[in-house]
């Protein structure tokens, strides 16, 4: 789950509820642990404790933001998170730029190259961009085509290409160096054979095929509200994007933010019923990141900090406040706590909930795609001590 640098911790996470907006059963009040670090195989390095969690949808990872050689991933034989050496991050602290279709897309902060995994625990150099310039911002990767993508925040080097394997290191190609046919990107996401992105500057969007990624067409331009656009997501062939304005009155920002959803072609936009009235900096707002498809119940799920909300079709979506119920106790952090899976399924961690009254409840949690941790099935209802 996305959540912003006032919780600290990219791993805050909470739950009272599950399915159709309805509560399946009665919450008790929840005591939470803190997790931290070393709770992933990690020892401190300095004062960095940041860890963030991101699942390509075969693999696991923990990645700890720290100039360290190593990598922390799911072992699912031995239900425990398992620290191995990756020599790549001793150069720089590493940066997950894409998670999905089985593969991780990461760079080494401050260096041109592009490390890959499948797997989590074997780290490809996959490549470098030769002339790139300033920071690599992001990247996408479609594994049916085997081409990958990454921007740059420079409009000279604004994307590179690749079509050899991620196991070889290879030169990745240049395109835009005329510095006007194609544009730097703040955020990328691959959809159904296109790679979508929303162009630095937050104002527009366009589309390349993963076949052809050196020719990029405007389909979103910018419009005169000055209409601006984050966080582009593919989930489950759905294509959501955050779109916001905002008013700036004697220094105070009002931000206004709608959830939508986009054709295919990414050339249409469509509301759907989720927005928020406010800080842009708030948990509250309806984030792409937080968007999950729950396959066993055949729809989508977005967490909030004080609700849950669930969808059919992404366009409309109905809520369940976490304060709807006297019987719920929760603030704004709420660490996850992660223990091994006590349970044989496939990409789950379990999460160890303290009850206060006479139920008990287990809560089962899976990583999510892009590199945070969700709810994914309340799998025991509460159920009275005997």
């Amino acid at each position: 789950m996305s959540y912003d640098h006032i919780f600290n911790n990219t791993l805050a996470i909470w739950t009272t509820f599950g399915g159709r907006g309805e509560v399946l059963f009665t919450i008790p009040t929840l005591s939470w642990t803190k997790k931290y670090y070393n709770n992933f195989g990690y020892t401190q390095y300095g004062s960095e404790k940041q860890i963030n969690v991101y699942d390509n949808g075969n693999a696991q990872i923990a990645v700890y933001y720290a100039k360290t050689p190593y990598m922390s991933y799911w072992n699912k034989t031995t239900k425990q998170w398992t620290v191995v050496s990756v020599p790549w991050w001793s150069y720089g602290q590493p940066e997950i730029l894409y998670a999905g279709g089985g593969v991780f897309i990461a760079k080494i902060l401050g260096l041109a190259n592009v490390i890959a995994s499948f797997d989590g625990i074997t780290w490809h150099n996959a490549g470098y961009c030769p002339g790139a310039y300033n920071a690599m911002t992001c990247g996408a990767y479609d594994m049916a085509r085997g081409s990958g993508i990454v921007s740059w925040w420079y409009y000279k080097s604004p994307v590179y290409y690749s079509f050899d394997s991620l196991e070889e290191r290879t030169a990745w190609t240049l395109v835009g160096e005329d510095g006007t046919s194609v544009p730097i990107f703040k955020y990328l996401t691959t959809h159904k054979g296109n790679f979508v992105g929303v162009v630095g500057g937050d104002k527009s969007i366009a589309i390349a095929s993963s076949a052809s990624p050196g020719l990029w067409t405007t389909t979103i331009p910018e419009d005169v509200n000055d209409t601006r656009y984050m966080f582009i997501r593919s989930v489950n062939d759905v294509l959501f994007v955050m779109k916001f304005n905002y008013t700036n009155v004697g220094g105070d920002y009002t931000y206004y933010v709608k959830l939508c959803v986009m054709s295919d072609d990414a050339t249409q936009i469509t509301e759907t019923n989720l927005s928020w009235v406010g800080d842009l900096a708030n948990n509250n707002i309806p984030n792409p990141r937080n968007i999950i498809w729950m396959e066993d119940w055949g729809k989508f799920a977005l967490l909030k900090e004080s609700m849950l909300c669930v969808s059919n079709d992404g366009l409309y979506w109905e809520g369940v406040s976490s304060r709807a119920s006297p019987q719920v106790s929760m603030t704004p952090l709420m660490v996850l706590c992660i223990f091994p899976v006590t349970v044989s399924m496939p990409r789950q961690v379990a999460m160890c909930i303290t009850l206060r009254t006479k139920t008990r409840l287990r809560i089962m949690i899976r990583t999510l795609l892009t590199g945070r941790l969700f709810i994914y099935k309340t799998f025991m209802k509460a159920r009275k001590r005997t």
